[in-house]
């Protein structure tokens, strides 16, 4: 995955032992952010059971643009420490959630790779440190979009090749489908859908839901849900 140059946001993301979160919206006028209800059709039986059905909904004065559920309990590694360039405690491959397309709008991922209308899981991936990569972001946490109708197994996928050929497929292209994770610079209190204006970024803001071994806790899970890498 070519890393593409991000806002300079190194504070690590926090996890937190803390209860439910409230619903905000701290955006401009543009989106809004609004829950639903149901899991989507489309979604293998394994996965729909561990998605959590209230989704977060990002929409447009023209009507509904994305929607993203995340699973109910995220899974996060214990003892984690985050360095310079990976701020989040998944592991490669883990599923994280789901993300649904709407309409006919032109969606398209942090490459500018257009994602037609459907479902995709989302899947936490690193960009690869080879010279391929270097130099492009100091950020190397992604989400990854995977064709609901061929992912279908929870468990994680832990080959980069793998997991990068399935993501491909969302968007009919060689180089995966991905959404740039930004590390969260103090606790999320609220859910809410936020504006970079200097990028034109529409940044979703969530405290989901965890377990630090048998106790429940938030993990800070910031992306970039609507906008695109500049180069």
């Amino acid at each position: 995955m070519k890393r593409a140059a991000l806002p300079a946001l190194l504070i690590p993301t926090a996890v937190l032992i803390s209860s439910g979160i409230l619903l905000a919206t701290a955006a401009a006028p543009a989106h809004k952010l609004g829950r639903t209800k149901a899991v989507p059709k489309g979604v293998a039986a394994r996965i729909g059971s561990l998605i959590d059905p209230a989704g977060y909904q990002i929409s447009s004065p023209k009507g509904p643009v994305c929607t993203v559920w995340l699973v109910k309990n995220v899974a996060i590694r214990d003892k984690f420490k985050p360095s310079l360039s990976v701020k989040y405690p998944f592991t490669n491959g883990q599923l994280v959630g789901l993300l649904q397309v709407h309409g006919k709008n032109g969606y398209t991922d942090f490459r500018g790779q257009e994602l037609k209308p459907g479902v995709y899981t989302l899947r936490y991936g690193q960009q690869p440190e080879d010279g391929n990569h270097l130099g492009t972001s100091e950020l190397a946490d992604f989400l990854l979009a995977l064709p609901a109708k061929i992912d279908q197994d929870p468990k994680p996928i832990f080959g980069f090749d793998d997991l990068s050929a399935k993501s491909a497929k969302s968007a009919g292209a060689t180089h995966p489908a991905i959404f740039s994770m930004l590390p969260a610079a103090k606790a999320i209190k609220t859910a809410s859908v936020t504006h970079d204006d200097d990028h034109d970024f529409w940044i979703l803001n969530v405290a989901a839901a965890a377990r630090i071994k048998n106790k429940a806790a938030k993990v800070n899970l910031r992306f970039i849900a609507i906008g695109r890498s500049p180069e």
